[in-house]
């Protein structure tokens, strides 16, 4: 949003456009726009990663670009769909000729004369665009360094995690099957009760030991 409201201020010092300030205002958030999707794609972020950046930044700077005159959603859409062409001009190979690129499209769009890519508010545009796209480049592909060795370092630990959690789960199988066969090579070794005869709540009293012995004489 600072970088936009530079931008705008070095094109009002030189050059009052024709064009009427709802359509420069979107010609300007528009090609700022279009340098941030330029360090975005020469940054090394994954494609899924990248999608999910840009539309939380799309959803900062929308009510930055609100205008009494536009209903907020349309006054967005053209923002992005005039980035969209700016960004197609860029040369995937040098951040410095995309930024000459995109700014000439720029002042030529709000209205500047056809000489001006040798006036000084160009050179003085293309060198902050450059400055501007380098700087995001630098620094959006520290952040993705940065996030894939922490996702790294976080599978790193989950893996290891899960092996001590495995490791404790056959320490316990194997202390329950020790315990089991130690019980049933006990069980096995244990001589065999001798067979009593069935004690009897009569026994030792006179009747039943008269019955005994009248069941024992011939």
């Amino acid at each position: 949003m600072a970088f936009t409201s530079e931008v705008a201020q070095a094109v009002t010092r030189v050059h009052r456009s024709k064009r009427g300030p709802v359509f420069c205002d979107v010609q300007t958030h528009a090609v700022v726009w279009a340098a941030v999707l330029v360090a975005f794609e020469a940054a090394s972020f994954r494609d899924q990663d990248r999608e999910t950046l840009l539309e939380s930044l799309l959803d900062e700077l929308r009510p930055s670009w609100d205008r009494g005159e536009l209903a907020r959603s349309e006054y967005a859409t053209r923002v992005v769909q005039r980035s969209e062409a700016y960004f197609a001009t860029r040369d995937r190979s040098s951040p410095l000729k995309t930024a000459e690129r995109i700014v000439s499209w720029y002042l030529r769009a709000i209205g500047m004369p056809e000489l001006v890519d040798d006036s000084a508010l160009a050179r003085h545009l293309c060198a902050n665009f450059s400055h501007r796209i380098l700087r995001d480049i630098y620094r959006l592909s520290a952040a993705s360094r940065l996030r894939t060795a922490v996702v790294s370092l976080m599978e790193r630990q989950r893996a290891a995690r899960i092996a001590d959690v495995d490791i404790c789960l056959m320490s316990i199988w194997d202390e329950r099957q020790h315990h089991t066969h130690l019980a049933q090579a006990v069980g096995s070794s244990a001589p065999e009760p001798a067979n009593r005869r069935e004690v009897s709540h009569w026994d030792g009293h006179p009747i039943e030991a008269i019955a005994r012995v009248g069941t024992s004489s011939p």
